[in-house]
């Protein structure tokens, strides 16, 4: 048998043999395709008595090549192994184990780079942003400090009182600026008009000489003026006396070229100016001298003081011990008129060149006088006296009442929509209060349920223990301690006094907790006592009105924005009593819940106010008429300031036509001075209101 008869009869006795079945893994494995190397697997023996010829699956034919080349064919033993193709299924995947461990949250991808560059310029320029509003916000506090810092440091109020306090001979100047200040306009008048048949326009030159001459006196009787000017102009503070002093000199200056010509020069207008401004000064010095001497005089000065958000959300003026610390720099602190005089004179001294300028080019007319009646027209007399006359004023009325106002800072800390806190004394005082008389309904003796009252009262802090006090003293009263104190929205007291249960308040009080009370003791002024719910004695009672009182209340209600806040102890004391003693409204009378009222009440709820006024006594009608007082100056400087904002605008207006127009005449000194003249009579009564409340 040849060797291709031989394969052929090996293959079909193998395939008679049971086959054996081969998996996908296995197939895989064995040709070298599995990645995964598999776990070893006992191979059977090979028998050593034949060795078997390597078998070929059954669907190939191998045709045996008679001259086989060993060197180049290698061949693979694959006897004993037999390979079947068939499906195979894949094997079932198990669900993999739940992890022992908790599953970290995957972090979020990285934002592509352009996106990253973007949020980097937008949390640059936000950083920027901030530190700009920063930056700002510094400066602006800066400015406000360095408006709000005193003109003049004095080391303690005695200094500051003798420095204001040498007047010297400024009231005899101030009385002979007047003087040179009719005198020149009754010589403009003359120059202008004819009057009673004495006509002396025709030597308007020599009247024109002579008015120059008074406004140079009037500059060295006013030399307070022009070095205030100077000096606030090197300090670039340039204000009012500033730009008067600009004023004089371009009016002088102008004087030179219009007498030749007969023109009367604006000296009169000047010196009003003048008048004005050396009276200022004079009311300054006179109202901060009386000021401080009204402090310097205080023993135990009361204070003043607002709390912001004291109740409900509203600022609240208290009483408290007061302070001389920071008040001579309070009140060297500028003011209002001064503040805003301060941005308007540099405004109207570039306006007024420029226009000057503009109208000697463009309309012709001659510069020094277009700028001399520019400023004569632009410098508003009545600025001088905006805030000075109504503090001096003030100063003057307060001293009268034991009170003293901390400067211009003093008014705006007690301005704006408050509350003011009226206690037990300020509406009736001790010696307002009196018994009529008392009844006891009890076995217990008058003087147990006289200290079981004190002892109540005590605990409350009422107005009405000093009243109770003297009865008890008279009554030979025995002191108790209260325990369990509460104080009842209904009007009355309550606590424990050695097992008792003491009710204290009004009638309807007792009704409302129940306690019967007799039909003949159904007094409507008296405070009921009842010990275990049963009725032991009342004190009939009579609140007599004070008239001090009766016109603090009056000028506080009078007062716009300033609401008055019954903070009383005293349950007898309510807005209809106030309303029912004091004949006056009680609309706008706050009376808090009992809780508030003796918060309210307590020292401890102006810890961290700001000191607006001092007084010498903490009487209500002191401190009413320090804070009422305060409150109106800030409304009438105000007032005043609008006026002569108003005033220098309009003359800015109305002679910025006239000299572009060249109108000589009716630019004249004479109706210069007439229009300050005229704007001066609203400015003397607005300020001089302050005075008469």
């Amino acid at each position: 048998m040849d060797n291709h008869q031989e394969q052929e009869l090996q293959l079909n006795t193998d395939a008679s043999a049971p086959e054996e079945e081969y998996s996908l893994e296995d197939i895989m494995r064995e040709f070298g395709s599995w990645t995964t190397p598999p776990e070893p697997k006992a191979e059977p023996a090979p028998e050593p008595e034949q060795k078997p010829e390597p078998a070929l699956p059954a669907v190939v034919r191998v045709a045996a090549d008679p001259k086989p080349k060993a060197s180049r064919i290698k061949l693979t033993d694959l006897s004993g192994d037999t390979i079947r193709f068939g499906f195979v299924a894949a094997p079932e995947e198990e669900e993999p184990p739940a992890p022992t461990t908790p599953v970290e949250m995957p972090e979020e991808p990285p934002a592509p780079e352009e996106e990253q560059r973007r949020a980097i310029k937008r949390e640059e320029k936000r950083r920027k942003k901030l530190e700009a509003e920063a930056k700002r916000a510094a400066r602006a506090e800066a400015r406000a400090k360095k408006r709000d810092e005193p003109e003049v440091v004095y080391p303690s109020p005695e200094d500051a009182c003798a420095d204001y306090a040498k007047a010297g001979t400024l009231r005899i100047r101030l009385a002979a600026a007047i003087c040179l200040t009719l005198i020149s306009a009754g010589l403009l008048v003359l120059g202008s008009f004819s009057l009673g048949g004495l006509d002396l326009r025709e030597h308007l030159r020599g009247l024109s000489i002579a008015m120059l001459a008074l406004l140079l006196l009037q500059s060295l009787l006013s030399a307070e003026v022009f070095l205030r000017g100077v000096y606030q102009a090197l300090k670039l503070r340039f204000d009012l006396y500033s730009l008067l002093t600009v004023g004089v000199l371009a009016t002088v200056a102008d004087a030179f070229f219009a007498i030749p010509t007969g023109r009367a020069p604006f000296a009169a207008v000047q010196q009003l100016m003048l008048l004005f401004a050396l009276w200022s000064i004079t009311l300054e010095k006179r109202g901060k001298w009386r000021t401080l001497k009204t402090v310097l005089a205080m023993e135990a000065p009361v204070a003043a003081v607002k709390e912001e958000k004291a109740w409900h959300g509203l600022d609240c003026i208290f009483r408290r011990e007061g302070s001389l610390q920071d008040f001579t720099a309070m009140l060297e602190t500028p003011d209002a008129a001064q503040k805003t005089m301060r941005v308007y004179a540099p405004l109207a001294f570039l306006l007024t060149t420029g226009l000057a300028i503009f109208a000697a080019i463009q309309g012709g007319s001659n510069f020094l006088w277009a700028w001399a009646a520019l400023l004569s027209a632009a410098l508003p007399a009545g600025g001088f006296l905006a805030c000075c006359r109504p503090f001096a004023m003030l100063a003057r009325r307060l001293n009268r009442a034991g009170a003293a106002l901390c400067g211009w800072r003093g008014a705006k800390i007690l301005s704006g929509e408050v509350g003011i806190i009226i206690e037990d004394a300020d509406l009736f005082p001790k010696a307002n209060i009196s018994m009529n008389g008392m009844k006891m309904y009890a076995d217990l003796p008058t003087r147990q349920v006289v200290g079981y009252a004190t002892a109540v009262l005590q605990a409350a802090g009422s107005g009405l223990t000093p009243l109770f006090e003297e009865v008890m003293k008279n009554e030979n009263g025995r002191r108790y301690t209260a325990d369990s104190f509460r104080q009842y929205e209904g009007g009355g007291l309550g606590a424990e006094i050695r097992g008792d249960v003491v009710l204290l308040g009004s009638l309807p009080f007792m009704r409302l907790m129940g306690v019967h009370v007799p039909e003949g003791t159904r007094v409507q002024s008296a405070v009921y006592i009842s010990v275990n719910k049963e009725l032991v004695g009342v004190f009939a009672l009579t609140y007599a009105p004070a008239a001090t009182c009766r016109a603090g209340l009056q000028s506080v209600l009078r007062s716009p924005g300033l609401t008055p806040v019954l903070a009383t102890r005293d349950f007898m004391i309510t807005p209809a009593l106030v309303k029912r003693r004091y004949k006056i409204s009680a609309d706008r009378l706050e009376f808090p819940v009992v809780a508030e009222r003796a918060r309210l009440s307590d020292p401890a709820a102006s810890a961290h106010g700001r000191q607006g006024a001092l007084m010498a006594r903490g009487s209500f009608v002191s401190f009413a008429a320090a804070v009422t007082g305060g409150r109106q100056l800030r409304r009438t400087v105000h007032t005043a300031v609008a006026l002569s904002l108003l005033a220098g605008l309009l003359g800015t207006a109305l002679l910025c036509i006239l000299t572009y127009l060249d109108a000589t005449a009716s630019a004249s000194a004479m109706n210069l001075l007439f229009y300050q003249i005229l704007w001066q009579i609203p400015m003397l009564m607005v300020t001089g209101f302050v005075g008469k409340r």
